[in-house]
């Protein structure tokens, strides 16, 4: 009887190890798909391993989000396909998202690109534009209403927005990048009428067929290029050149443009952004969102002038915000932080971005033997964002804090 007992809970013991191995191994295949070179990624493959994996363990946050993204990329693998999305696939992609969120609601497994309450922000802003761009402009609220009623589109990223728009000036042209700002902007233009005012680029978007031409014919833009010229025109080989454009203002703005890709060439939406630039003329201001990979901003960075959540072209050597003019704005942005998910990884390293414009700012007033204002920085930076209600997310940025708070002892 012992030896028959001993037999029976090493069977069960063998089993459960044999399933936890599987169920481990088929996570891992799943999540290596997104980790192959582009022209290699299988999504199908991944939808299936990873519903084999959900099978195993029901409750696997991170079995969940994967295959939330795997379905999101059989629906668009990327910005091309965007206006062909379709809503089962929407649904589906969601709804894996969403038990991500119940399940664990401060997700900390491994990522692809966005966190779950971004993604399901993606992802329904996304179909809200395939709907949008193919006329269909009920069909589009709809979307930005059931994305945010089933946990996207989230305050914090919505009043952060909104902030980003406010600094625009009016009728100018904001080009973004990242779906936390892109998407939310779109939201706030089309479902809130905010700001209409202002034309959102999307500056990886450019490099589609599709987005041009849509530009194009639902704005005031203008690329300077026929239909078939900006349908065919693809990345050439380049090498550092200086570029002039002639203002409205009949004045030149110049500046050295490098290749932007591999460090040989100008990719195509490249391309379309200083044609963008060379016939608008600066007839309408021109603003980044903040975190832009430099690669897409043409060369510009030296030629930015910073508004916390926003860089402005300074094309006419305007100063610097007075140190009035950053705080009155600095602390509407501040108060947006009542709106923060503390759940979500991005707002929170959002913060760390805030705070960085701040702690830039102190900087330079303390290089500038401006001490009295750098002070009254840290103690809003203290008072607003203290590091107890708002932990520092990178050991790099405490770091700088503290050498900062070390140079005005």
């Amino acid at each position: 009887m012992r030896t028959l007992t001993v037999l029976f809970f090493t069977l069960i013991s063998t089993c459960v190890y044999s399933q936890t191995t599987d169920f481990d191994t088929l996570l891992q295949q799943g999540k290596d798909e997104f980790y192959k070179d582009f022209d290699k990624q299988d999504y199908e493959n991944a939808v299936n391993t990873l519903e084999q994996a959900i099978r195993l363990e029901p409750e696997n946050s991170e079995a969940h989000y994967f295959l939330g993204y795997a379905y999101s990329r059989v629906n668009s693998k990327d910005g091309k396909g965007m206006i062909a999305m379709n809503l089962p696939l929407t649904i589906k992609s969601s709804e894996q998202f969403e038990l991500v969120n119940k399940l664990t609601p401060k997700y900390d497994g491994a990522v692809v690109s966005l966190d779950p309450y971004s993604k399901l922000t993606a992802e329904w802003g996304s179909l809200a534009m395939s709907y949008w761009h193919n006329n269909k402009p009920d069909s589009a609220l709809w979307a930005f209403n059931e994305g945010k009623r089933r946990g996207g589109f989230g305050e914090f990223y919505l009043s952060i927005n909104r902030k980003v728009l406010d600094f625009c000036t009016q009728n100018s042209i904001l080009i973004s990048s990242g779906d936390n700002f892109t998407i939310p902007l779109w939201y706030l233009q089309i479902v809130e009428k905010y700001r209409t005012d202002v034309a959102v680029i999307d500056i990886s978007l450019l490099n589609t067929i599709w987005y041009p031409k849509y530009l194009v014919n639902n704005s005031d833009l203008t690329f300077g290029l026929s239909n078939q010229e900006l349908d065919s025109i693809q990345y050439i080989q380049w090498s550092d050149s200086v570029i002039t454009i002639n203002t409205s203002a009949n004045t030149d703005f110049s500046w050295t443009l490098k290749p932007s890709y591999y460090e040989k060439y100008l990719l195509r939406g490249d391309r379309l952004f200083l044609n963008l630039l060379t016939n608008n003329k600066f007839n309408r201001e021109i603003f980044f969102t903040k975190g832009f990979i430099e690669d897409s901003r043409l060369s510009l960075k030296d030629n930015l002038n910073s508004i916390i959540l926003i860089d402005r072209l300074n094309y006419n050597q305007k100063q610097n915000l007075t140190f009035k003019e950053y705080k009155s704005k600095l602390l509407p942005v501040l108060d947006c932080l009542n709106n923060l998910n503390t759940n979500s990884q991005q707002e929170l390293n959002f913060v760390d971005n805030i705070r960085f414009d701040i702690f830039t700012r102190v900087y330079d007033c303390i290089n500038n033997e401006d001490k009295k204002q750098a002070k009254r920085l840290i103690k809003i930076t203290d008072k607003k964002v203290n590091h107890k209600d708002f932990p520092f997310q990178s050991d790099q940025s405490l770091k700088y804090y503290e050498y900062l708070k070390d140079r005005l002892k």
